[in-house]
């Protein structure tokens, strides 16, 4: 709600009926800490115009606004005597006329519906995250929707930590609802009335309401979490959260074993002496990917030991060194592993592939696009043809109408034909070339001028070239006007939209979208992650350590809730801190990632763009 006049807290509490413990929890601007606030919180002011957060639930009623009368202030008459007369306490006069003396022909302002005999209750508390708890569980449990949890707590994070501090609706225990993990829940969808979820999922009435004693009588609102028999059939008004959730499904807590090879190239250190391995350490760019990568495989490891699960992770060094692959194969069963992950190199993880064949181990390769259509083997990042569906997809099912362009530079015509096929009306322009017959991977502004239509434009860009992408930008932002709207869009964003020459002002202001493996870190939401890995490591997690932190504990959640084989756990589509996973088996039996984002440049920044 907006404040209509410049307030104290405290008078804001009074006349709001709300308790000081709810303001800070779901206002911590205010306050040190949201769960924790003094008697100087309470002191200051809020401002006409703020935006104050207000939290009610559906028992609660809310006192009307405080009602005042206008008293002149009497000769000899003081603040005590008034009080009597209004049946108000002197504390609440003050507070309502800090800047008034209490002086002759003053005149007050008395609040006279002010309910003196109660305060507000606390509809809020904190809660420490507990293992194997997720959103869903937490907001089921205290009978809300996943949204609304997220509402109260808009810093909870992608990934919900063991031991977080949460806030949630203040419910002893006995009103909880108990988690049965011999059902399934369902996420209401639509706003419908129970008889039409009764005939969409085939079940009777009573057999819901007794699952769901709360919502007798009540219209099943979207975002309502309900308790449904095993097996019930799905409609377009659900999502089953029992099988969208990896953390909260858990059905195998055996302890877990997988391994990871990486390229440390140990026998270059010389363990004697500081002087001389620290250039090492410094210049050694795969030694540092791999420790990066071992650091974010520790923490994972570690996140998710705390669901209550033991698990043993091996480490080898590839040592880049065929030799040293057969002594990792000797030396270890490699059918005691869950899985394996690496080696990092394509020629060493071909190696160990076609020299493990008799085992039916899974090897996991981690940061390579390279597919390997073995069918023990995982791929993690999505192949470029992905990124090529997904944005076409994204543009096709835009509804708001729009005319199509493609521009590209001579080692792009593939690509730029293909997309013509898609679009057969959009028009093609191409980047200049020379009498030479040299690619200047250039247009000039002549080639685009009384191009664009009013309304939307969107702009396919295909080019590796920095240059090009700079000149295209350039000339494509100064026709964007009231008018006429251009989003820029590329199936293949590479280096070359990111370099020293792009202007992050043009990609914003042409809305520059594309469809990406990863994201970066979300510096506020995944605080509570990014704590922790500095204080054990001393540094910023960088990408390789996100990397494997999401890999290793994506791996670890699929494994405890099936068989990596198992397509029904494919198809469960997860998001960790930059990475997102969902595969699918390849007709040549590899498991492939398909999950990718669409991100968009918006305001100088890069957001996730929520595909619809």
């Amino acid at each position: 709600m907006s404040v209509d006049n410049d307030t104290g807290i405290q008078e804001f509490l009074i006349e709001n009926r709300i308790s000081a413990n709810d303001f800070f929890i779901i206002n911590p601007n205010y306050s040190q800490s949201r769960f924790s606030y003094d008697d100087n919180d309470l002191s200051k002011k809020i401002f006409k115009g703020d935006i104050i957060n207000v939290f009610y639930n559906e028992n609660t009623t809310v006192s009307p606004k405080v009602n005042f009368i206008s008293h002149k202030i009497k000769r000899k008459q003081n603040l005590s005597e008034i009080s009597q007369i209004y049946n108000v306490s002197e504390k609440s006069i003050i507070q309502y006329n800090r800047d008034i003396s209490v002086k002759r022909n003053n005149v007050l302002m008395i609040p006279v519906n002010l309910n003196l005999n109660s305060s507000p209750p606390n509809l809020l508390k904190e809660y420490f995250v507990k293992p194997k708890e997720g959103k869903w569980r937490i907001a089921y449990k205290y009978g809300v929707s996943i949204e609304l949890l997220e509402m109260l707590n808009p810093n909870i994070g992608s990934i919900i930590q063991v031991g977080q501090q949460i806030a949630v609706p203040n419910k002893n225990e006995i009103s909880l609802n108990t988690i049965d993990d011999t059902k399934e829940f369902f996420e209401i969808q639509n706003n419908i009335e129970i008889s039409v979820l009764e005939k969409n999922l085939g079940l009777k009435k009573n057999s819901i309401i007794d699952l769901n004693p709360s919502i007798l009588n009540k219209d099943l609102l979207k975002g309502l979490i309900i308790m449904v028999p095993k097996f019930t059939e799905l409609s377009k008004d659900v999502i089953n959260l029992s099988k969208v959730s990896l953390e909260e499904n858990i059905t195998n807590s055996r302890k877990k074993k997988f391994a990871i090879i990486l390229p440390f190239r140990l026998e270059n250190f010389d363990y004697d002496s500081i002087q001389n391995s620290t250039p090492i350490l410094k210049n050694d760019k795969l030694l540092n990917i791999s420790l990066d990568f071992l650091f974010g495989a520790e923490m994972a490891v570690k996140s998710f030991s705390e669901l209550g699960i033991d698990v043993k992770m091996d480490v080898f060094d590839s040592a880049i060194n065929k030799d040293k692959i057969d002594k990792i194969i000797y030396e270890n069963d490699f059918n005691n592993y869950d899985f394996i992950i690496g080696p990092l190199t394509n020629n060493l993880f071909n190696y160990l592939v076609n020299a493990t064949e008799e085992s039916g181990v899974k090897i996991v390769k981690p940061l390579s696009k390279k597919q390997n259509i073995n069918k023990r083997i995982i791929n993690t990042i999505p192949d470029d043809s992905i990124l090529f569906n997904k944005i076409i997809s994204h543009v096709k099912t835009d509804t708001v109408f729009s005319e199509k362009y493609i521009i590209s530079d001579s080692r792009s015509l593939d690509v730029a034909s293909k997309i013509k096929k898609i679009f057969p009306d959009s028009k093609q322009f191409f980047s200049k070339i020379n009498e030479s017959g040299i690619d200047t991977k250039t247009l000039v502004y002549d080639d685009l001028d009384s191009t664009f239509v009013k309304g939307k434009n969107i702009v396919f860009l295909e080019t590796k070239e920095q240059g090009f992408v700079s000149n295209v930008t350039s000339i494509l932002n100064s026709f964007v006007n009231d008018t006429i709207k251009i989003e820029l869009v590329s199936t293949n964003k590479n280096n070359a939209f990111e370099g020293v020459n792009i202007s992050n002002n043009y990609l914003s202001n042409l809305s520059f979208q594309y469809a990406s493996t990863n994201k970066k870190i979300d510096l506020i939401n995944d605080k509570f992650f990014i704590e922790k890995f500095i204080n054990h490591y001393n540094y910023f997690p960088n990408k390789y350590a996100l990397r494997a932190y999401d890999l290793v504990y994506d791996l670890l959640l699929r494994i405890s809730n099936g068989d990596l084989d198992d397509p029904s756990i494919h198809g469960i589509e997860t998001q960790y801190l930059e990475n997102k996973f969902k595969y699918r088996t390849s007709s040549s039996g590899s498991i492939d990632n398909v999950g990718v984002f669409l991100m968009r440049h918006e305001n100088l920044k890069i957001s996730e763009l929520i595909d619809k």
